[in-house]
């Protein structure tokens, strides 16, 4: 009988997506209550794909039913990358050929690990998405928890006492997974946050992957958009954005990632760029995402796609904030929001994350996601996504207001 990787048996992270949708399946199926259940825990878009974008993903479907259009090129279509640097990269000196169009951030982040040595020392923030903890533990680089926790990761507090984002560590980490605006705490680094953690890279000649999939979001003047605003960033950084936020992609699969030409790696006793590694997998392993969505990509960067995306984006951060404000009107406390479609609201004591979570669920019919699940710092709190309507918002007001500890 074939054999299994054995580094499933040392996955610790509580899956909770999945046993959320559980729950509130069993409380729409069993409720008698006329109550309707208002979900504030995913983190998936709630407008149809309009516009712009619609109009070019249609036409895309024309074009392919008429001509013949095979596989693209495994980095992206010129196409696509062009207009990610025309609207998007160009003012930080960013070119075509340091852009990689891919399916996904997720598929990205696994991915990546491929091109670092095992050895390579890793960081990353608690709590976080799950995906950057639970993709070194599938690709072999940790041994098994310990007091759940990995004794291999460098964990890297998110909590009230640091704002909520992580700060650099005294040891030398090869590589560090950032997500700015963070999910789940709904709090974005600063140039000043930045800068320390490029000049943490220099030093130790570590790489940063930085997970930017809300950029769309930030709006404050010291919030960076881009890693790429810092001097120096080119040379540590690599940066991942996605369609799905920004644009309502989410389920469409697109998304790219920035490796400049200058970020260098040793490979042998060579130096080498990353960026033409990188290359190399995604040749060997990949065919690029379909012709359709990569054109529906290039649409969403029209200035027609992007003043209507901005317009969702605006009523999300709306959303947030009215919530927000009657959550801490309650006498709660709520963090994050301001350049995010996260609040991270703190459960009430003494109830654990899981109990606030059926809290909510049951009494008002509202879904959060607990925040032990991204990560052992997130106990004590829950995740609200503002990715809702104003009608959903609004029934969501009276609930909260009932809420008294």
């Amino acid at each position: 009988m074939s054999k299994a990787s054995p580094h499933f048996l040392k996955l610790h992270q509580e899956l909770i997506f999945p046993v959320v949708e559980e729950k509130a399946r069993a409380l729409s199926e069993n409720s008698l209550q006329a109550k309707p259940l208002l979900n504030f825990g995913v983190g998936d878009v709630a407008f149809p794909i309009r516009g712009a974008i619609k109009k070019a993903l249609l036409e895309a479907v024309e074009d392919v039913c008429t001509t013949r259009r095979g596989y693209g090129p495994s980095t992206g279509h010129p196409f696509l990358k062009k207009a990610i640097v025309d609207v998007e990269y160009g003012k930080y000196g960013i070119k075509a050929q340091e852009v990689f169009i891919s399916d996904g951030i997720m598929s990205d982040i696994t991915s990546l690990l491929e091109l670092f040595h095992k050895d390579s020392k890793i960081a990353l923030p608690n709590p976080t998405y799950p995906v950057y903890l639970d993709s070194c533990v599938l690709s072999g680089r940790t041994s098994f928890p310990k007091k759940g926790l990995y004794p291999e990761i460098t964990q890297l507090p998110c909590t009230l006492e640091t704002g909520f984002v992580p700060k650099p560590p005294r040891k030398k980490c090869d590589i560090v997974f950032l997500c700015t605006p963070n999910n789940p705490t709904g709090c974005s680094l600063t140039k000043d946050d930045l800068s320390k953690w490029v000049a943490y890279a220099k030093k130790h000649n570590s790489v940063l992957i930085v997970d930017a999939a809300y950029e769309a979001f930030i709006h404050g003047k010291d919030t960076p958009k881009s890693i790429y605003e810092i001097p120096g960033a080119k040379d540590v950084a690599i940066e991942l954005r996605s369609f799905s936020k920004t644009s309502g992609f989410s389920g469409l699969r697109l998304s790219y990632s920035i490796i400049p030409d200058s970020l260098m790696v040793k490979l042998d006793k060579e130096e080498t760029p990353l960026n033409k590694i990188w290359k190399q997998r995604q040749a060997v392993t990949f065919n690029g995402p379909s012709y359709l969505i990569q054109k529906a990509g290039a649409a969403a960067l029209s200035r027609k796609a992007l003043e209507e995306s901005k317009q969702d984006i605006d009523l999300y951060r709306k959303c947030g904030q009215i919530l927000k404000d009657a959550i801490i009107a309650q006498g709660f406390e709520c963090f994050g929001g301001e350049n995010s479609p996260y609040l991270w609201w703190k459960c009430p004591e003494p109830l654990t994350s899981w109990e606030f979570f059926d809290y909510l669920l049951q009494k008002h019919h509202m879904i959060s996601i607990p925040g032990s699940g991204f990560g052992s710092l997130g106990e004590g709190y829950v995740r609200l996504s503002s990715f809702t309507t104003e009608e959903d918002t609004k029934k969501a007001l009276s609930r909260i207001k009932e809420m008294k500890f």
